[in-house]
C-alpha cells in the first residue's frame, strides 16, 4: 500500500471523529443524532453554523475525504478490474512480497503479473517473496484455493525438495545464486591452465557462503587428483561444525582467523577472490582495491548506487545474483528437477520394472525422502557440469560417441561427486552392522572408498550411472 493510499485512509475517518466529539462530546447532543449529522457532512450536507471547532474542522475535512473515498474506490475497482483480465487472459502469476522486489518481479512479468498485497487474489501461479514465516502463514491460510495453483515460496532453511505438497515449490535465492555462478564462471579453464590445482578465496560468508562451498565441492569436480582449496574469511564456524565429514573430501576448507587485510599475500596469488555480499559493500571493495594489484576481483554485487561510480571498478566483475535469481526463465524451470526424477524414474524402471510413464515419474519421486531426492537433484545438477567439461576437452557430449577410456574418467568423477554428496551430509565409511551396504540411521556407507578400490561390479554401476544421466538429455 502507498504512503499516499494510507493517508486517505485515515482521512476518510478525520470528519467522523471530530463530528461525534463535537456534536456527542461538547454540544452533549445524543450519540445517534451526532452520528446521523457526522455523516452528513460526508454528503456537504451540513449548512448550520459550527457552535464549535471540531466541527468545524468535520466541516472541512469531509468534502476531503469523501473526494479520497472516491480515489480510494476507484482505485481498488480500476486494480480488480485489471487482475481480473489478467486472470482470465492466462498464464496470470500473482505477486507477494515487499515492494522493492515485488515491482522488479512483476516489471518481468509485464500484463502476465499481479500485484498482490494482503488478500488473496486469484491467479494461475503464485510467487510469495516475503519472510518465510510469513510465506508460511499465507500459504497456510489459503491453503484450500493454493493447492490446485502452482506456488513458489521463498525460503532459506529447508530445501527445495522438502515440500510433501506437489504443487508447492520452495526456492532459496542463495541457492540458486550459487548454482549459477559456478556453471558461468568457467573455473574448468582456470582449473586447467593451474595444472589440476586452484587457490578460491571467500571474502564474506554467511548463507550465500554456505550454498557457494556447497555447490563447489559438488560440482567442481574436473579430475580425481586435483586440489582445489577454498579459504573462508568470515563466520563459518557453523558451517564446519554441522558438516562433520569434510576432511574425507580431498579439496580442503580452510578457515582464517585472521581478517582479509593480514593475509593479501594469499589474496594476490588465489586463482579466485569471491567478495559477498554484505553491508557497505562499495567501501569494502575499495579498500580491497587500494592494497592489491589483482587485475580480476568477482563480486556479488549489491544495487549500491557507489558501487557505479568507483575507481579501478574495471577490475571487478560483477554477478548480479539477486538479480539473476529472480530471472523468471530460472525461478520457472524445472529442467533440474525433472531431470532428477527422470533419473529416479530410469533407475525404478532398470532395477525393479517401473514402466517409464509421466505418472510412475511422480509416484516413484513420492516414495523417496529428502536425502535421496537430492541425491539425485545432485547427479542432476554435475551433468551440466559435466558436458561443459567434455566440450571444453572438445569431446563430444554423446555416450555413443565416449570413448570406454573416457567414459571411465566421468565414471571416476561420479563416484568422487557421491562421496562429496554423502560427505556433505555427515555420512562416512563403514560396513554396517545389517550385512548391506549402508546403514541410514548410522550414516555409514561401505562405498564410500576410492574408485580404485571397487569391485568391478560396484564400478560398473558408476558407469551406469553416467549412461543414465546422458539418456535422460534424449
Amino acid at each position: 500500500m502507498s504512503r499516499f493510499s494510507r493517508f486517505l485512509k485515515i482521512l476518510v475517518i478525520f470528519p467522523l471523529f471530530f463530528g461525534l466529539y463535537g456534536f456527542a462530546v461538547l454540544e452533549g447532543e445524543p450519540f445517534l443524532d451526532a452520528l446521523f449529522q457526522s455523516i452528513t457532512m460526508y454528503m456537504m450536507n451540513y449548512g448550520d453554523t459550527p457552535p464549535n471547532l471540531a466541527i468545524e474542522l468535520a466541516r472541512w475535512t469531509a468534502p476531503l475525504a469523501t473526494a479520497g473515498g472516491v480515489i480510494l474506490a476507484v482505485n481498488f475497482l480500476q486494480k480488480w478490474v485489471v487482475s481480473r483480465w489478467r486472470y482470465l487472459r492466462g498464464g496470470s502469476v500473482a505477486v507477494y512480497g515487499p515492494p522493492k522486489e515485488r515491482e522488479a518481479v512483476l516489471s518481468r512479468l509485464g500484463r502476465h503479473g499481479i500485484r498482490g498485497e494482503n488478500a488473496l487474489v486469484k491467479a494461475e501461479r503464485y510467487i510469495l517473496l516475503n519472510g518465510e514465516a510469513e510465506n508460511f502463514a499465507f500459504y497456510e491460510a489459503h491453503s484450500q484455493q493454493l493447492c490446485r495453483r502452482q506456488v513458489y515460496l521463498k525460503c532459506e532453511s529447508l530445501p527445495a525438495q522438502s515440500a510433501s505438497q506437489p504443487n508447492l515449490k520452495l526456492f532459496c535465492p542463495e541457492e540458486i545464486g550459487a548454482r549459477l555462478f559456478w556453471l558461468r564462471r568457467d573455473v574448468y579453464s582456470l582449473w586447467e591452465k593451474s595444472s589440476g590445482s586452484l587457490t578460491i578465496v571467500f571474502l564474506g560468508f554467511g548463507k550465500l557462503g554456505e550454498e557457494l562451498l556447497s555447490r563447489g565441492l559438488q560440482n567442481n569436480l574436473f579430475g580425481p587428483n586435483q586440489r582445489l582449496e577454498y579459504h573462508i574469511f568470515g563466520d563459518c564456524d557453523a558451517f564446519l561444525a554441522t558438516h562433520t565429514s569434510l576432511e574425507e573430501i580431498s579439496d580442503p576448507v580452510f578457515p582464517h582467523r585472521e581478517p582479509w587485510y593480514d593475509s593479501i599475500e594469499l589474496i594476490e596469488r588465489a586463482d579466485l577472490v569471491l567478495v559477498l555480499w554484505q553491508e557497505g559493500q562499495s567501501g569494502f571493495l575499495q579498500s580491497l582495491l587500494s592494497v592489491t594489484l589483482r587485475r580480476e576481483i568477482d563480486v556479488f554485487s549489491s544495487e549500491e548506487p557507489a558501487l557505479a561510480f568507483m575507481a579501478w571498478r574495471e577490475r571487478l566483475r560483477f554477478f548480479p545474483w539477486q538479480a539473476q535469481t529472480m530471472d523468471l526463465q530460472v525461478l520457472f524451470a524445472d529442467t533440474l528437477y525433472e531431470r532428477a526424477k527422470r533419473i529416479n524414474l530410469r533407475y525404478a524402471h532398470l532395477y525393479q520394472g517401473v514402466e517409464e510413464t509421466a505418472e510412475n515419474r511422480e509416484a516413484e519421486w513420492e516414495k523417496l525422502d529428502a536425502f535421496t531426492r537430492y541425491s539425485n537433484v545432485s547427479a542432476a545438477d554435475y551433468h551440466e557440469m559435466r558436458l561443459k567439461l567434455l566440450e571444453a576437452r572438445g569431446l563430444p557430449c554423446s555416450l555413443e560417441k565416449l570413448s570406454g577410456e573416457e567414459l571411465e574418467k566421468l565414471a571416476e568423477l561420479e563416484h568422487i561427486r557421491w562421496c562429496r554428496y554423502h560427505y556433505l551430509n555427515n555420512w562416512r565409511f563403514g560396513l554396517p552392522e545389517n550385512g548391506k551396504a549402508k546403514d541410514p540411521t548410522r550414516r555409514q556407507h561401505s562405498l564410500l572408498v576410492p574408485y580404485d578400490a571397487l569391485s568391478e561390479a560396484d564400478k560398473e554401476k558408476d558407469r551406469e550411472n553416467v549412461r543414465v544421466l546422458f539418456s535422460v538429455e534424449s
